[in-house]
């Protein structure tokens, strides 16, 4: 037994395969709206800081816990250098692009709010500067938006935001990384689950089953209160992503509090390492009163599939909890 212990460190040094998983949570602080990413050997992770833009990146999730964050946006320009949200990391046609929301300063900073696009390079997504692009409306669309996502559908791509008021998600397809053609309103709040504190609709994200069906997952109800959930809405196989009935939405809420994890939500979804699996990550408040703002944990666990080809979310695990790593994650003493 003692041999075969030496033989699987001896792997572990010379491959650097990581076998002590990750605790949640990732983000203690200012996790909010969560986004990540994984590329060529290293994982990005964006969430909502208020002020700026920042990415962090490492090898392995429970590297990013000690990882510095990199600051590559800033702003001055009154029309947007306030309350930055939400920031996505996407790579469209081998460039990166960072889509996040930000408005200005006001005290109803609210209806402000719009989706603004930064330009990246082609590499390593932290090797060069994020330069300001502008922002990305669609040219029927004039009031606050927020919580802008990129989501390819069979060959083509689109770009899927929510509505500073009525609480709704809207659809469009994206022409090019800042142009997009006309928003559709694809869903608003109609059951009570949706209406909790608020009656809202938002923080979209794509997630395409292994067998190739199409989901939009959705935060519904108040941010503030214990209510905030995952929902999601199935596109019809073989149906235009642009005609609203074209989706349907699963009566009921995937993913809720438990496990002392209350507000679940603002989640997206990224590959593990090998492609073979799929991950959430997500926010997550400690206490059932908590609220809309930087006291909001990031948490990360894995996706499983229903046999009807819907997702199966699970319930958050509670804090502290082991999980296994990705499969095909490396330890970070393989980068070199």
């Amino acid at each position: 037994m003692l041999h075969i212990f030496n033989l699987l460190s001896l792997l572990v040094a010379l491959y650097g395969y990581s076998t002590h998983g990750f605790i949640n949570p990732i983000k203690a602080r200012d996790g909010s709206d969560p986004f990540m990413t994984y590329y060529n050997g290293q994982y990005y992770l964006l969430t909502t800081t208020w002020s700026n833009v920042q990415v962090t990146s490492a090898s392995t999730i429970e590297g990013l816990k000690s990882a510095t964050p990199k600051i590559v946006w800033t702003d001055t320009n009154p029309q947007r250098n306030n309350q930055f949200w939400a920031p996505e990391l996407h790579r469209i046609n081998g460039r990166w692009y960072i889509y996040y929301t930000a408005g200005q300063k006001v005290s109803d900073f609210v209806p402000t709010q719009r989706t603004w696009v930064l330009q990246g390079g082609t590499g390593d997504p932290l090797a060069m500067p994020f330069t300001f692009m502008s922002q990305v409306t669609p040219p029927n669309y004039n009031t606050g938006m927020l919580d802008a996502t990129i989501y390819n559908i069979t060959g083509k791509t689109y770009y899927i935001y929510a509505s500073t008021s009525g609480g709704a998600m809207w659809i469009a397809e994206l022409l090019s990384p800042n142009k997009t053609g006309p928003g559709i309103l694809l869903t608003s709040p109609i059951y009570s689950w949706e209406k909790q504190g608020w009656a809202i609709n938002e923080g979209p994200v794509g997630l395409t089953s292994p067998k190739g069906s199409h989901h939009i997952i959705f935060s519904a109800s108040g941010c503030n209160t214990q209510y905030y959930e995952l929902g999601y809405l199935k596109l019809t196989p073989g149906a235009d992503p642009l005609v609203a009935k074209s989706w349907v939405k699963n009566p009921q809420p995937i993913f809720t509090s438990a496990n002392g994890l209350y507000g679940p939500g603002h989640n997206g979804f990224f590959k593990s390492p090998d492609g073979n699996e799929d991950w959430n990550v997500f926010h997550a408040n400690r206490k059932v009163d908590g609220g809309c703002d930087g006291g909001r944990q990031t948490f990360v666990q894995k996706v499983d599939w229903n046999t009807d080809d819907t997702p199966n979310l699970g319930q958050p695990l509670a804090a502290g909890t082991q999980i296994d790593p990705p499969s095909g994650e490396k330890s970070s003493i393989s980068k070199y």
